[in-house]
């Protein structure tokens, strides 16, 4: 005998297909926020250890930039105390400029010459002396236009004046220092 089956099996079926796309498509849902949920959780930790990180060269960069700070400073202080240091050195050289000029001016006086008074002003000498004569006075001279360390050697004045009852010539001199007196009289004390 045939059956025939009354009851509504395609309905059914859909009804049942229906149901079955639904659960997929709310397990897809679901697998798909959980996948979202999970990368969300993810990247919020990558960024918490990214704001760490931050936070960490942030605080290098502050203990840096004083670093910096300090550096510059002692930078400044190094140019101060080279520029000291030079000023120094200056003054070492020119400290026995006169001395040495001195020296220089004494192997050119004769033994009949005598000198009151020597002024150096920056390499402008002037000299005030006491000679026996007119021919004393003129050899000092002379041996001062002769030396490679004077130039410029000028009589002022030269007057006949009695001291201790000799007569005397007193006389005052201008002439200039050469800029090589203290390299000549360091090489000629070196000999």
């Amino acid at each position: 005998m045939i059956r025939i089956n009354l009851l509504p099996y395609r309905p059914e079926r859909r009804n049942k297909q229906i149901l079955q796309h639904l659960g997929w498509t709310f397990g897809s849902i679901a697998l798909l926020g959980t996948l979202l949920m999970l990368v969300s959780m993810y990247g919020n930790g990558d960024l918490a250890d990214l704001q760490t990180e931050f936070g960490q060269l942030q605080a290098q960069n502050m203990i840096l930039k004083k670093k910096i700070g300090k550096i510059r400073n002692l930078d400044k202080l190094r140019a101060d105390v080279e520029r000291k240091l030079s000023l120094v050195d200056e003054l070492q050289q020119g400290r026995f400029e006169s001395f040495k000029t001195l020296i220089a001016l004494s192997s050119v006086i004769p033994e009949n010459v005598w000198l009151n008074s020597f002024v150096d002003n920056a390499g402008k000498l002037k000299i005030v002396g006491v000679g026996e004569s007119n021919k004393s006075v003129a050899n000092f001279m002379r041996a001062l236009t002769q030396s490679p360390l004077f130039g410029g050697v000028a009589l002022g004045v030269i007057t006949r004046k009695l001291t201790s009852g000799v007569p005397v010539r007193t006389f005052n001199l201008t002439l200039d220092r050469l800029a090589d007196v203290t390299q000549d009289s360091q090489q000629g004390g070196k000999k």
